[in-house]
């Protein structure tokens, strides 16, 4: 039976990379199945995963959770075509951070899923330095925490004060799970194989409670042949921070550079790549965000 492991946490904290880190360490050894769900119509994460490891399937999913009931039909089917069409070893579903994963249990439970998939790690990172400011913004970012029987606080590298305040509070909302400070999401598979954790004990308390549906905040997807200089693209994000709390994409520049951008609430990462092709596209989340106001904000900078 193929096993399926959630990495949930909320936006910024880290996914990706751990999935980086996962797929270095198993993709030569077991056969691997990605599923990328995004809030966004389109995600750039899945992109970035296929220039680093080349050697697993990537199924992504797109405009919504696949834990509302929005997408749950077509979630349960997709699941079957992949475990049939690509028999993989171990499938690891990246949801977006908004996703509220709190029924992910009975999701597996399905008649169409029960005798196909079993859920083996049930991993969230917490983003330490935002965490506070997280939980203050959607109720989901607790629920991520509520049912995970690991929890992965990362970044502590960048966090100044008590780091202990985090534990308790964590542990307040979750006394099962265990608990693994790092940075850049670098741990190995064998971290989490803890014969300590009683699996799933944390899931199986909310058996029955619904997920919550789509949040307040949007995803909006700028998707654009237009380029920017340099100190334009710098000015172009930090406005845009004023108002997300994360931006991710790639930015292709007037000298012919691209540069992968990373915003999480009002820290900027930009790195310079040179093995993407295409358009530039970037994934704005921002509460009352528009196409519109997000297209007129990059017009300006182009200028």
């Amino acid at each position: 039976m193929t096993t399926f492991n959630l990495i949930t946490g909320f936006l910024g904290s880290g996914k990706t990379t751990l999935l980086h880190h996962l797929l270095s360490e198993l993709s030569q050894l077991k056969r691997i199945a990605v599923v990328q769900n995004e809030f966004a119509p389109t995600g750039v994460d899945g992109k970035e995963l296929q220039q680093v490891n080349g050697e697993f399937k990537l199924l992504e999913i797109n405009n919504g959770s696949v834990f509302c009931v929005c997408q749950l039909g077509s979630f349960v089917q997709q699941m079957q075509r992949l475990i049939v069409d690509y028999k993989p070893e171990i499938i690891f579903l990246e949801t977006s951070g908004l996703a509220d994963p709190i029924s992910v249990v009975e999701l597996l439970q399905t008649d169409e899923l029960k005798d196909m998939v079993t859920l083996d790690k049930n991993i969230c990172l917490v983003d330490a330095p935002n965490y506070f400011k997280g939980m203050n913004i959607v109720q989901r970012f607790k629920h991520q925490i509520m049912i995970a029987d690991h929890i992965i606080l990362n970044k502590t590298d960048l966090f100044e004060g008590d780091l202990q305040e985090v534990v308790e509070s964590i542990r307040l909302l979750n006394p099962y799970a265990a608990i693994i400070s790092t940075t850049y999401a670098h741990i190995g598979w064998t971290s989490f194989c803890d014969d300590q954790i009683q699996k799933g004990a944390a899931a199986e308390r909310y058996i029955g409670v619904e997920s919550e549906g789509r949040p307040d905040m949007v995803a909006c997807v700028l998707r654009t042949h237009e380029k920017l200089a340099e100190e334009g693209l710098v000015a172009f994000l930090k406005e845009l921070q004023q108002r997300c709390p994360r931006i991710k994409g790639y930015l292709n520049l007037k000298d012919g550079r691209v540069m992968l951008v990373h915003g999480v609430f009002h820290k900027l990462e930009l790195s310079e790549i040179d093995n993407y092709t295409g358009p530039s596209e970037l994934v704005a989340f921002g509460k009352e965000l528009t196409i519109g106001e997000l297209r007129r904000t990059f017009k300006r900078y182009v200028a």
